[in-house]
Formats: structure tokens, C-alpha cells, sequence
């Protein structure tokens, strides 16, 4: 049993709500959270008189009322333009190759690093020619029955930690350490590389402006949640690090 703010949420509430959390790791626990928070919105809809005929539209009626987050002017867009001019590139292109040492639940990582170190060291010891057959022997993905071969990549088809390393290496090398990204260890290599171009500030400013409102917002909303957390007296439930879809 749960209570928030001395208002019960009960067995059968959280087991109504489970099936809507099946894909994460520990769905009643998410349920629970999730009634949790949308209790507390009730609650603090009830102190603001807001009268809503859905969860939703509650939702959304008291965050207008205690939410407030500022618009993107064109200094703060310009600051972002300039610090991250990575983003706002269009046409670049380069030709890649990996070879991939996956990283799976159990597994130890530190032998996998090893290992995946082992075969690079090899690879810069006998040259790029032999890089295909290592692809086929050693990698983990698809792609390693054709030597590795990922073919032309632009920006944003690649996981971004990949795609920063892979953009920041010469063409037609093979890279001095490991790339490491969620999937695991990669050995990478590039073929030709082709520049784009840098996308002017006044071609995009609408739209980052819109990006870093929204996502002004959304720390705005994952704050807001969490105090109203901190500020209640829940028992029954850990809430702290809720990834509920209220607080993303």
C-alpha cells in the first residue's frame, strides 16, 4: 500500500496501471511512481481550483499555473549556434568501417576493453589491409561479414558519441583508440571523407529556438515534479530518480 499525503493508493490501482509500464525494468515499481505523481497533481489541482476532465488535461492546466520558463532570445540561440557549430552542418559525408565488441548484460567489461585493445594494437601493427578479415572474425554486427563496412555516413545516423569520433578523424585512417558508445567497442576506420557545410545561423534560429524551449521546459517540469515530491509525505514508494513519463 501507498500513501500520499495520507490519500491510499492501493494494490488494485497499481496493478491496473502496470500493463502501460511492461517495457521497463521494474514495472510496478514504475506504476507506483507514476500514480504517485499524478496523485500529487491532483492534490495540488484541488489547492489551485483547477477543475479538468482527464488526467491530461489537469495535467497540463497546473503546470500553465505554476510552470514558467523564458523564451529563447536571439542571444541565447546565437551562444548555442556558436558553442555547438557541430549540429548545424548539412552534406558532410565519410566512408566507415568498424568492427564491434558488444557489450552484453554479464559480460565483463573490462576483459571486453582489453580485448578490443588487443585486436587494435594488431590492426596498427600490420596495416589497414587486414582490417576486413579481423571484421569478420572479431565483430559483433551484421556488418562485419562485409568487412565492417557501414558505408557513407551523414550526421545524425550515428549514435553521437560514434559520429564525434568518426567526424573528428582524418579519411583513410584507423583510429588511435576505441570508440566506446552504449552498444560497446569499436574499432573504426574511414575511407573518403567529403565537407559539407555549415548551415548559417539565420537558417535555423526558429527552430533552435523552438529545441531550447522545449527542452527548458522539460527541466522546468522535472523540477517542478520533484519538489512537489520532496515537499510530500509519501510512504510506501522510493520516488527519488523517477523515470516516469510525468517527469521526462
Amino acid at each position: 500500500m501507498i500513501t500520499v499525503n495520507d490519500v491510499v493508493i492501493t494494490e488494485s490501482d497499481i496493478l491496473a496501471e502496470v500493463p502501460s509500464h511492461e517495457q521497463e525494468t521494474n514495472p510496478r515499481l514504475a506504476a507506483g511512481q507514476e500514480l504517485v505523481l499524478r496523485e500529487l497533481i491532483r492534490q495540488r489541482g484541488a489547492e489551485l481550483g483547477v477543475n479538468a476532465d482527464s488526467a491530461e488535461a489537469l495535467l497540463a492546466a497546473v503546470l500553465a499555473e505554476d510552470v514558467r520558463t523564458p523564451q529563447a532570445d536571439e542571444a541565447s540561440c546565437r551562444r548555442y549556434y556558436e558553442q555547438h557549430p557541430e549540429e548545424f552542418r548539412e552534406g558532410d559525408l565519410i566512408e566507415v568501417w568498424h568492427i564491434l565488441f558488444q557489450a552484453t548484460a554479464g559480460l565483463d567489461v573490462q576483459k571486453l576493453r582489453a580485448r578490443a585493445n588487443l585486436h587494435l594494437a594488431e590492426l596498427h601493427r600490420k596495416g589497414l589491409g587486414q582490417f576486413a578479415q579481423y571484421a569478420r572474425e572479431y565483430s559483433n554486427c551484421p556488418s562485419g561479414a562485409e568487412g565492417g563496412a557501414l558505408g557513407e555516413l551523414t550526421r545524425g545516423e550515428m549514435v553521437p558519441e560514434f559520429e564525434k569520433a568518426v567526424f573528428a578523424m582524418p579519411e583513410h585512417t584507423l583510429a588511435g583508440e576505441l570508440v566506446e558508445t552504449r552498444f560497446g567497442f569499436h574499432i573504426v576506420r574511414t575511407g573518403r571523407k567529403a565537407e559539407g557545410r555549415a548551415v548559417p545561423f539565420s537558417e535555423v534560429q526558429d527552430r533552435l529556438a523552438a529545441w531550447l524551449e522545449e527542452s527548458s521546459y522539460r527541466r522546468a517540469v522535472h523540477q517542478y515534479l520533484q519538489q512537489l515530491v520532496g515537499s510530500a509525505q509519501i510512504q510506501g514508494i522510493p520516488m527519488q530518480g523517477s523515470d516516469s513519463p510525468l517527469v521526462q
